[in-house]
């Protein structure tokens, strides 16, 4: 009853006691008008969005702005985030700054003093309260398109200070962004539970369109959930839905409201998701916190020949509201015994091991969310380094990385840093990395499917890029590449001496802007860069030219 009646308060709109809105008030990170390509909880692959992605008009360089008083608690410079600021904020709150071209001058000069004093081109810098104060709407950078980004853009984080909860940072912004669209879904996904439900006579998922008015007949214990997008004024783009509640006979059965998540919880989106529909119903592993249910875990028992009327509710941040109903009708059906063959079963509760001589996998509990048979098999390929191991036929996310360990069989070379683990990707391989110990190279993995052990002796490619304007436009620019581990790490020198590089991930260009007051101007210098791939082959390159 008392979940039940907090799903109540919650689909009211009512606040929850322990996760209550602080009341706190916010500027802009960006002069409006205010436009989000990307909201909070979006699906992504293996995890939920954890910010607001604010559109820049396809332009890089304009300023942002701190959202509120504080001081800047961290400065990075990272492949994935390009440019990054965090802000920590006296009200309760810290926020991220995402994807920057750079940042205001002083703190620009206070990056650059310790990436050379450190000689680091990538580094995460931790700040006292009293380094670098800021007041609501001071500008601390420029918007960009840096790291792993598809577009110009600013990604913008919101956390409890706290808890460290990411929190949606768009319940602030409703006076400023516009929005009177309700969301509107697509399909419904029927989940009958092995061995204890059918749809249409069997136990696989069954979604249909809502566009047509199907009945389907079920028996048994079965789940739902939905696919749906919702949408904003004055832009074309589609959004996550912030919360999807789930009525069956006008009782309800599951409710979500996307306000918060943990680091740690941002795996279970592999759990509550299947295909992009939103499950309303609790695997017996999943723990997201945002996602409650009625004391069955949202499985609905369908026991009496006649038809269940079902509600789904969906609301945006703002209020707006869409409805879509559907009927399942009870239809006694036999129910299949689940057989799971010769097939091993890793249990959600427990602890796992897959081992077979050349192979072991360990699966803390808690690394599945039910629990899942598998198709564990080793195959010889003749002539291979190691053994072709499938944990399973298809790609099954894990909770978090477990450690895999794969026997070499065939020696082709002495030095051991050049051996990793490989996933198998259709007709070819993604390098996962790997630390060889006793004849064994072991990898942390993320997902279940078919590994290897593989060889990397490959030097990586280090080509220059408009060599004769280097001395026009005063950037030394280069084309990093490396085909089966990527690039570990790379290290500049002019004159014999650290050289500033940044690298574009999204186009592997590594770029040094010289600065007079570190290279003199008029003269012939010397450049050294070498490059590292993750097995330890490196790329050295040396060149004159004049500047």
């Amino acid at each position: 009853m008392k979940r039940y009646i907090i799903a109540l308060m919650l689909f009211a709109g009512l606040p929850l006691t322990a996760q209550e809105s602080r009341k706190a008030e916010f500027v802009p990170p960006l002069n409006p008008p205010l436009i989000l390509s990307g909201n909070f909880g979006e699906l992504r692959a293996n995890h939920f969005h954890r910010g607001l992605d604010f559109k820049t008009q396809g332009l890089t360089g304009l300023p942002v702005y701190s959202i509120a008083d504080g001081y800047i608690s961290k400065i990075c410079v990272s492949l994935g985030s390009g440019y990054m600021l965090h802000v920590r904020h006296n009200n309760g709150y810290t926020s991220i700054y995402r994807h920057m071209m750079g940042f205001v001058n002083y703190i620009t000069a206070y990056t650059e003093n310790y990436q050379y004093e450190h000689e680091q081109d990538e580094v995460s810098i931790d700040l006292p309260s009293d380094k670098f104060p800021v007041k609501a709407g001071q500008q601390i950078g420029w918007s960009g398109n840096e790291g792993y980004s598809f577009g110009p853009h600013l990604h913008m984080d919101l956390l409890n200070t706290e808890t460290g909860d990411v929190v949606d940072p768009l319940q602030f912004y409703v006076n400023v962004i516009k929005d009177t669209k309700a969301p509107v879904a697509q399909a419904v996904m029927l989940f009958p539970q092995r061995g204890k439900g059918v749809v249409n006579g069997k136990q696989t998922n069954v979604s249909f369109p809502l566009s047509k008015k199907s009945v389907l007949e079920a028996w048994g214990e079965i789940g739902a959930g939905i696919k749906a997008f919702d949408f904003m004024d004055g832009v074309y783009n589609h959004y996550g839905v912030h919360s999807v509640a789930l009525c069956v006979d006008g009782k309800l059965i599951a409710s979500s409201h996307m306000d918060y998540f943990s680091d740690n919880e941002n795996g279970y989106v592999n759990s509550s998701t299947y295909l992009g529909y939103m499950k309303c119903f609790r695997d017996p592993g999943n723990k997201l916190r945002v996602l409650r249910t009625d004391d069955k875990n949202g499985i609905i028992t369908i026991d009496e020949e006649r038809d269940y009327k079902f509600l789904f509710i969906l609301k945006d941040v703002y209020g707006n509201t869409s409805k879509c109903t559907f009927t399942v009708r009870g239809r006694k059906q036999a129910i299949p015994k689940w057989d799971t063959g010769d097939k091993r079963i890793i249990r959600w509760d427990e602890l796992n091991i897959l081992q077979e001589p050349g192979v072991k996998l360990t699966i803390p509990r808690g690394m599945v969310y039910q629990d899942e048979p598998v198709n564990f098999k080793v195959m010889d390929v003749p002539g291979a380094v190691s053994s072709d191991c499938q944990l399973h036929s298809v790609a099954l996310p894990l909770h978090a990385p477990c450690e895999l360990q794969i026997g070499i069989r065939n020696m082709v070379t002495p030095d051991t840093n050049k051996y990793y683990i490989a996933q198998k990707r259709g007709k070819g391989y993604r390098s996962l990395g790997g630390k060889f110990i006793n004849g064994f190279v072991c990898a942390d993995i993320k997902e279940l499917g078919t590994y290897a052990v593989k060889v990397d002796t490959i030097h990586p490619v280090v080509a220059p890029v408009g060599k004769s304007f280097w001395g026009k436009t005063g950037i030394v620019s280069f084309s990093i590449y490396d085909k089966q581990t990527g690039i570990k790490s790379y290290k500049g020198k002019i004159d014999g001496k650290f050289a500033l590089f940044h690298l574009r991930m999204m186009n592997s260009r590594l770029s040094c802007r010289l600065d007079s007051r570190k290279v003199q101007k008029g003269i012939r210098h010397t450049i050294e860069l070498l490059v590292t791939d993750n097995c330890g082959n490196s790329t050295l390159y040396r060149d004159t030219f004049i500047w």
